[in-house]
């Protein structure tokens, strides 16, 4: 189980948060499906999923109730989340713009 740890991508990349380089970290990029959103500031939104991903934050804020625990992300954040339904809300007065990334099944 994810303990769903929050990072930076700083710990990750030396290249500049964009949807451009998440691509490039993952490849054969055939293996992988992205998801590109966007929320309005105080906007609540659902993330539905069957398997792991992975939650990037490339603008905004949101937050989420997992497991009792407040999760807050921040522009150039990112955390792997298990397979489960999460309700999360855009925080702050920028837009919340994220990426999603997906192993595709076998």
């Amino acid at each position: 189980m994810t303990t769903h740890l929050k990072q930076n991508w700083s710990d990750k990349s030396t290249t500049a948060l964009s949807e451009e380089a998440i691509h490039a970290q993952y490849t054969p990029a055939e293996n992988f499906k992205f998801y590109n959103n966007a929320y309005e500031s105080g906007q609540q939104f659902a993330i539905k999923a069957g398997h792991e991903f992975t939650l990037y934050v490339l603008s905004g804020a949101c937050k989420s109730s997992i497991e009792g625990k407040e999760l807050r992300l921040s522009a150039a954040e990112f955390v792997v989340m298990n397979a489960g339904s999460y309700a999360f809300e855009a925080l702050g007065t920028d837009a919340l713009h994220i990426v999603k990334v997906f192993t595709r099944a076998s």
